[in-house]
């Protein structure tokens, strides 16, 4: 049984969202609906939901400080809210869901589904996913977030500036780390290009990800040589974009 608690300060988008629930979850589940954060942390004991849809901004105690407040987090958490960059930042990097205001009726089936997925995940793999979230949205500075990357070994946390680069393969993606070994995630490289752009990454080929503060030079055959001794091919039509974002960074140094 899949125990949904939505927690939303507006009556409204409550009731909407859960018949709209309702309508596509497609196992059996109850729902419970609360406006009150405060009263809402007490359901979290009572009625040990398996998924929290969770509102972001809400008067008095906004989604992050109710999840703090939670202390534990033996729950898959979907969060629901009106474009807000920095939250969606934090929440993607913790490789956890949000939906978007209004609701679009494919992301939630999407949505859902996901967490019939993820609800075979131990609790202790959910309490690290939200855990991470909490240390992100606290930190000052974006360039500190933790990514989650999410294996079939289990879930780990690296900084951007400790990723190399990103390698796709078809529905994958393996991520070639600096002093650890490489993880295999199943993700497409594209998902992880639109949260890894900001920090120094670019898309030097269709299959590769690169953070090009670990690049040392482009050969003239087109080949990014790295500081660790590997070489990454790039594409003839991003050859010259690359390149000048390789000096600017060689300048910035």
């Amino acid at each position: 049984m899949i125990r949904i608690l939505i927690l939303d300060d507006e009556e409204a988008a409550c009731n909407i969202l859960a018949v709209l629930i309702g309508k596509y979850m497609p196992l059996a589940h109850e729902i419970r609906i609360e406006q009150d954060p405060v009263k809402a942390l007490q359901q979290l004991a009572d009625f040990h939901p398996t998924l929290v849809m969770l509102d972001i901004e809400m008067p008095g105690m906004n989604g992050f400080d109710f999840l703090n407040k939670a202390g534990t987090w033996d729950f898959d958490v979907i969060f629901t809210t009106a474009y807000d960059k920095y939250a969606i930042k934090a929440i993607r990097f913790s490789a956890l869901d949000y939906l978007m205001k209004p609701l679009d009726i494919l992301e939630l089936q999407n949505a859902l589904n996901r967490h019939i997925i993820r609800r075979n995940l131990s609790q202790q793999t959910r309490h690290d996913l939200v855990h991470n979230l909490i240390e992100n949205v606290q930190k000052p500075d974006s360039d500190e977030y933790r990514l989650a990357i999410s294996t079939s070994e289990g879930v780990f946390f690296y900084l951007p500036s400790e990723i190399i680069r990103c390698e796709g393969e078809s529905n994958y993606t393996r991520f070639f780390l600096d002093g650890s070994k490489p993880l295999m995630v199943s993700h497409t490289l594209k998902d992880y290009e639109s949260i890894l752009t900001d920090y120094g990454f670019v898309r030097v080929h269709k299959s590769h990800l690169v953070n090009m503060k670990y690049v040392s030079r482009m050969d003239r055959d087109g080949f990014l040589w790295l500081q660790n001794g590997e070489s990454v091919p790039v594409s003839r039509r991003r050859k010259e974009e690359v390149m000048r974002i390789l000096r600017s960074v060689k300048n910035e140094e």
